[in-house]
């Protein structure tokens, strides 16, 4: 498997077009894999989990966008059943061309608002994330990322607040309406 992986990666980067992010519209879509922790996950009763994503954004200029996502991981749960946890965040993405290159690496900060859902109970919250990432630019219009981002949540379960940090990696391809 890792071997497979690392000659993907290997070909996209051989066969990139160079970089050059863009302005107006993209639409992409994504790989997640989740681990939950903090109070939420205490004690740890979710194992890690993984799911898939829609992104959407608008590049400004050259080196800022504004991104919207949507997505949704599924986690099991110690002792049987699963739990769920969507969301939707809006980011403010720094792009950091580098010069004659394929491979584009980024910079992210946003918000989120969350949903842990378990059987018909579910919890709501919000937070602040941070990432970063890189673009590789496969030809001018579609790019594969990979992508790591901390979520810092705030859930308001009954009675008090629970925080929970949310760890994601995320790979995933992107079009660029050019």
């Amino acid at each position: 498997m890792k071997k497979t992986l690392m000659l993907a990666v290997l070909a996209c980067l051989l066969i990139a077009a160079p970089a050059s992010a863009k302005s107006g519209f993209y639409l992409g879509v994504n790989m997640l894999f989740n681990d939950i922790s903090g109070e939420i996950n205490s004690p740890e009763v979710l194992d890690a989990g993984n799911g898939l994503g829609l992104r959407a954004g608008f590049g400004l200029n050259r080196y800022l966008a504004l991104e919207g996502a949507i997505w949704k991981t599924e986690h099991d749960r110690t002792g049987g059943g699963s739990t769920d946890l969507k969301a939707g965040t809006l980011d403010l993405k720094l792009n950091l061309p580098l010069s004659g290159s394929n491979i584009e690496p980024y910079v992210l900060v946003g918000f989120g608002r969350y949903t842990l859902e378990t059987g018909s109970a579910s919890v709501n919250g919000t937070g602040t994330q941070f990432g970063i990432g890189m673009d590789i630019y496969l030809f001018p219009e579609l790019s594969f990322n990979a992508g790591l981002t901390r979520r810092n949540i705030t859930f308001d379960t009954p009675g008090t607040d629970e925080d929970g940090k949310v760890t994601s990696l995320d790979f995933g391809f992107t079009y660029h309406f050019i």
